[in-house]
């Protein structure tokens, strides 16, 4: 669930998305079908591909971009797992390096996440009602303004069969209520910075006691890669950014040959 951050709420206007429509439209029926258990060795030169897409926003590159991945054979679930991330996690090295502008990562950054959304409405298990696989709440802190991770996450999750309910920086009363109404087989939580590791500690506190039957909790995110012990402050059952790990923690068995009809 890792992510690059953004400072500010830049968005796309409708003529930027033509492209990323157009790549949406075409990516689930042409791009390949693998099974998600195989390892995905990155091509950089598809990454740079999708990155220079992402940053035009026309049709001409997004069209190239679907052009090479076909020929590639990169399945749609190794772009959303895989690609995306690391063409956005590029363009924020590269900022930082001062090799590209703020006002660019943003809008490239938002189209990546636009392009998430719409390839990841066909593994959306909420829209196909119970699918007997379990339900899960991810949770975003307040103030982590980090998204992309997170929906990367609930993508891999909806494909697993589960459903996700996403809440962004909810108040305590929202997750009472939330813990009343609906019975959840476990929580995730994505977190991207240490700063946000007490209020996490508080929030897992108040999960647990608040549950009537054991509740597990897993944090995860872009925190895990600059400290090991996340599960130890913050209280939660396990850290992990491998929804596989985080699905058997939890007790649930994820569906290989689902995930396949989804891919």
């Amino acid at each position: 669930m890792q992510d690059f951050q953004s400072r500010g709420q830049v968005s796309p206007s409708v003529d930027d998305m033509v492209g990323v429509a157009y790549f949406a439209s075409q990516v689930v029926s042409l791009l390949a079908e693998r099974n998600l258990r195989t390892p995905v060795e990155p091509r950089s030169s598809l990454v740079q591909l999708l990155i220079k897409a992402s940053l035009s926003g026309s049709r001409e590159r997004f069209a190239e971009l679907l052009t090479e991945m076909r020929r590639a054979r990169v399945s749609v679930a190794a772009l959303a797992d895989v690609y995306i991330p690391l063409a956005a996690r590029s363009m924020g090295e590269d900022w930082v390096e001062d090799q590209m502008s703020w006002l660019d990562v943003t809008l490239g950054v938002s189209r990546l996440q636009a392009l998430l959304r719409e390839i990841g409405s066909a593994w959306a298990a909420d829209q196909v009602g119970d699918t007997g696989h379990g339900t899960v709440l991810l949770i975003i802190p307040d103030r982590e303004q980090h998204t992309l991770g997170p929906m990367v996450a609930m993508n891999q999750l909806r494909r697993y069969g589960v459903s996700v309910c996403l809440r962004i920086a909810p108040t305590t009363e929202e997750l009472r209520s939330l813990l009343a109404q609906r019975a959840f087989d476990g929580v995730l939580i994505s977190i991207a910075t240490r700063e946000k590791l007490d209020h996490v500690a508080r929030t897992v506190a108040f999960l647990k006691k608040q549950s009537a039957s054991p509740l597990p909790v897993i944090v995860g995110g872009a925190v895990l890669t600059t400290m090991s012990e996340v599960a130890t402050c913050t209280g939660a059952d396990l850290s992990t950014n491998d929804i596989g790990e985080a699905l058997e923690s939890i007790g649930l068995k994820f569906d290989s040959m689902c995930v396949l009809k989804r891919a």
